[in-house]
């Protein structure tokens, strides 16, 4: 008798033959959706470039309200800047680095009212900030809600181991 005929090993097994099916299935259910393990990012900071519009603030809010958000890994992010104006640009990382959010005002530049700016989930990433059109007073106001550190100029390439990562909402006004 084939010596192959008696160990069995030409015919497969029913058991190994399902395992085999079990392993196939999952390994090409994990290859085929790579990104269903991995933790979906907020939306907001997925992208390297975010861009904000904003309102002033309206009598009785205490905030500007956002009337548009996009982002995107290319750069720049899609925004029709007819009729707005830059007020800022929001850095990860101090000196202008890493990902960033522009923030622009729908009713032109800054004035002594200025534009009170929510930073949503920016609030735990600003480390440096560039400020545009009049908006040369900036007041930071911390995570905590109550303490605040003042800048004034239109860059500022670090804001400091208080504020660093801990910023929830700007006011910036026209300080001159």
């Amino acid at each position: 008798m084939n010596w192959l005929k008696q160990l069995n090993l030409l015919r497969p097994r029913p058991t190994s033959f399902a395992l085999c099916l079990v392993v196939a299935a999952l390994f090409t259910t994990a290859m085929a959706t790579p990104s269903a393990a991995a933790p979906a990012k907020d939306t907001q900071l997925a992208g390297k470039h975010c861009t904000v519009v904003v309102e002033p603030v309206k009598s009785g809010e205490t905030a500007s309200r956002v009337t548009s958000q996009t982002c995107s890994d290319a750069g720049t992010a899609a925004v029709s800047r007819s009729g707005r104006t830059l007020l800022m640009t929001w850095y990860e990382h101090a000196g202008y680095g890493g990902d960033s959010t522009d923030v622009y005002g729908d009713y032109g530049p800054c004035d002594a009212d200025g534009y009170v700016l929510s930073t949503g989930l920016w609030r735990y990433s600003i480390s440096s900030f560039i400020t545009y059109n009049s908006c040369d007073g900036q007041q930071a106001v911390l995570n905590d809600g109550q303490s605040a550190v003042y800048y004034y100029g239109f860059g500022t390439p670090n804001v400091g181991a208080r504020a660093n990562d801990n910023i929830g909402w700007f006011k910036v006004w026209d300080a001159l």
